[in-house]
């Protein structure tokens, strides 16, 4: 009797495994791509929270604030808000916090055949601002609208800082920094790669 019901069991399970092994392999890899996600949605978060808190410093007062803080203006309605962000803010903030280069391909694509200024002084140019903090961004800046325009990503990316910041470390922020990480371009194409190729095989 035991013998039978084994072979019973074992048959049903067979079939089970024969007709659904696609979507059991496809929901193993998804919540592997959920757990990386979610971890590096904590670490991502962990370390915003002093970069946040960079951003904001810069822009303190203090005795020699003259030699960085030019362009704090750009970012001070963020600096004030004290409230809490929604879910969608804390999502656009993850995505560009972590998923928009600065400069950003298209900019850098923008410019790429631009003529160089010859009056363009790039160390002046960023000379007692904030952005003197992140001169690589500028390597390749030798025109005053690429400048400002890199500028304007680098403001986006203190906005994003700041707004990670507001929230914490709370389950909201893990939450919309994990997907964050789901959605970048990459992670989708692969996913929807293995996905095409289960349900071809």
């Amino acid at each position: 009797m035991r013998g039978t019901f084994g072979s019973v069991v074992s048959a049903v399970l067979a079939s089970f495994l024969v007709h659904w092994w696609r979507l059991i392999v496809f929901l193993c890899l998804a919540g592997v791509a959920l757990y990386v996600a979610t971890t590096l949605s904590d670490t991502q978060g962990r370390a915003d929270l002093p970069s946040g808190y960079a951003v904001r410093m810069t822009c303190e007062d203090d005795p020699e604030s003259y030699l960085w803080s030019g362009g704090c203006d750009r970012i001070a309605a963020a600096i004030a808000r004290t409230d809490k962000p929604s879910f969608l803010e804390l999502y656009l903030a993850f995505v560009t916090a972590h998923h928009a280069p600065i400069p950003s391909a298209d900019v850098e694509r923008r410019y790429a055949t631009a003529a160089c200024e010859f009056d363009f002084d790039r160390s002046a140019a960023l000379k007692g601002t904030r952005f003197i903090l992140v001169p690589e961004a500028f390597a390749s800046v030798c025109t005053r609208a690429h400048a400002a325009a890199v500028m304007d990503e680098i403001d986006a990316r203190d906005r994003a800082l700041l707004t990670i910041e507001r929230e914490g470390l709370t389950w909201a922020a893990l939450a919309a920094g994990a997907l964050a990480n789901l959605t970048e371009p990459l992670v989708l194409f692969a996913g929807i790669s293995i996905g095409l190729a289960l349900w071809i095989l």
